[in-house]
């Protein structure tokens, strides 16, 4: 409010992003931890303890939590593997892929997102009237996909992140794989049939 009575009107907007690890337990017992909360991990996901481990979103490697389902899966992985004696790859980071739904609206993300990768190239789609966002970030030639955004609709998701996994060539017109299906008729893109049979579909369980 202002010396002479009037006011100043405006809009505030807040927003949450990340997530806090649940770390009280490690501290409790004295285990190290990160300056901003996350009980360290080495490769192999011992803490500072060598007898005890931490995995999934709790656990912080190389500065980073990882809050997705995927990373935790890995971990698991890993000190399963510590626990049994066996030898195994050390966890060093993992997928960040995801679809998600966030507010009602489908939201996916994977690989190089945001075009990091030098001389990449970029497909986009945006249709205002369907509230639809899609770019695919393509390799220099445009022959492999590095990643993706979707938003809106992320029915595509499965199968192009098979296709960047498996990094499998494209369509001649890349473009294609944006397009959504005729009505009554299927995607001008690469279904499903086309990813090798070593392709994962889902990891939902």
């Amino acid at each position: 409010r202002f010396a002479d009575g009037g006011s100043l009107e405006t809009d505030v907007l807040v927003f949450s992003a990340g997530i806090r690890p649940r770390d009280d337990l490690a501290r409790d017992c004295g285990l190290v931890v990160g300056a901003r909360g996350g009980i360290v991990i080495d490769g192999q996901c011992r803490t500072s303890d060598p007898a005890v481990f931490a995995i999934g979103e709790c656990a912080l490697r190389d500065g980073r939590i990882y809050g997705l389902v995927a990373p935790g899966y890995q971990m698991a992985e890993v000190a399963a593997a510590a626990l049994r004696g066996e030898a195994a790859p050390t966890f060093d980071g993992a997928d960040m892929s995801t679809k998600l739904k966030l507010l009602g609206v489908d939201v996916a993300s994977l690989g190089d997102a945001h075009a990091a990768t030098p001389d990449s190239r970029c497909c986009t789609l945006v249709d205002e009237r369907a509230g639809v966002y899609k770019k695919l970030v393509l390799s220099p030639d445009g022959g492999r996909l590095l990643g993706a955004v979707l938003v809106g609709e992320a029915d595509d998701y499965g199968t192009l992140l098979q296709l960047m996994l498996n990094a499998m060539p494209l369509p001649s017109r890349p473009e294609s794989l944006l397009l959504p299906a005729a009505e009554g008729g299927e995607s001008p893109g690469m279904g499903v049939a086309a990813l090798p049979v070593s392709a994962q579909i889902c990891s939902c369980n």
